[in-house]
């Protein structure tokens, strides 16, 4: 009974952990060769969409407005090996908003917000 036990229980968790980050892979990339970036959104903005742009990558993430819905915080994420840099744009129906670049490395995980027409960064992980 208590081998049983072990079993149910070190297949909840690894189902529990596996199904935690589901939606930060990238298809024939590593966790560690990936930039996932939270956004926060405390800004009420007529947002079109929001990119997220990496030196590394050719490729940007983006969501747009339907994307976003009611949502106050998205993920966005790109392949990212090795050193670079990253921007997060926000596009709205009169201006772009940007945030600098800043400096990262594959698995970085920060966590920004708009506030004020502005970004800061939260979380560094």
């Amino acid at each position: 009974m208590k081998n049983a036990f072990l079993k149910l229980l070190v297949f909840i968790s690894a189902t529990a952990l596996t199904a935690c980050n589901s939606d930060d892979k990238i298809e024939g990339f590593n966790s560690h060769e990936i930039l996932i970036v939270q956004l926060d959104l405390e800004d009420n903005l007529p947002i079109e969409k929001i990119t997220l742009r990496s030196s590394y990558s050719l490729f940007t993430d983006s969501i747009s407005r339907q994307e976003i819905g009611i949502k106050k915080s998205i993920k966005l994420k790109c392949p990212q090996i090795g050193e670079g840099t990253f921007s997060i744009c926000v596009f709205t129906d009169k201006d772009t908003i940007c945030s600098k670049e800043d400096y990262i490395e594959g698995g970085y995980r920060p966590r920004l917000k708009l506030k004020n027409n502005k970004f800061e960064t939260i979380e560094w992980n």
